[in-house]
């Protein structure tokens, strides 16, 4: 009996030292794509933001490779808009919604507003108004604004 016991309770040791899988834990997705100017010339060097759709901040950054193209992994499920911002900080572009789902990978392109911004001068002021539907009963609007300011919006 003092065996059956000793086996029970190392059993039940081992058992309580082994961590189980979270509930909260869940698969991420992937965010992959090209960033191009309006002429078709790839956008090297430039920061990638994927901004949630649902709350509007930034959840995620990269950079654009030599051929523009650029990968974003680990993306929690949900919507996002990706946002292609120069070396100046200003955005030049922005997708259209990609819907992250887990263990996928979301594939988009996106194009630069202006050839002009490409190269970090407007000659004016641009305003980018992208709606987005975060569900059925709410809609976010996020907008962005490119003057001749240094500064980014997230500054």
């Amino acid at each position: 009996m003092r065996r059956l016991i000793a086996i029970a309770l190392v059993s039940l040791l081992v058992s309580a030292s082994t961590p189980l899988p979270s509930a909260a834990a869940q698969s991420t997705g992937t965010i992959t794509g090209v960033a191009k100017a309006t002429a078709g010339q790839p956008l090297g060097g430039h920061s990638v933001r994927v901004r949630s759709v649902r709350t509007g901040d930034v959840v995620a950054t990269a950079t654009t490779s030599a051929d523009g193209s650029f990968v974003v992994p680990s993306l929690n499920p949900g919507s996002y808009v990706v946002e292609i911002v120069n070396t100046a900080g200003r955005i030049v572009g922005t997708s259209a919604i990609a819907n992250v789902v887990e263990g996928r990978t979301a594939s988009l392109n996106v194009t630069a507003v202006s050839t002009e911004l490409v190269g970090g001068q407007a000659g004016g002021a641009v305003l980018t108004a992208v709606l987005v539907a975060a569900g059925a009963a709410a809609v976010i609007g996020i907008i962005v604004a490119t003057t001749a300011d240094e500064a980014s919006p997230s500054q």
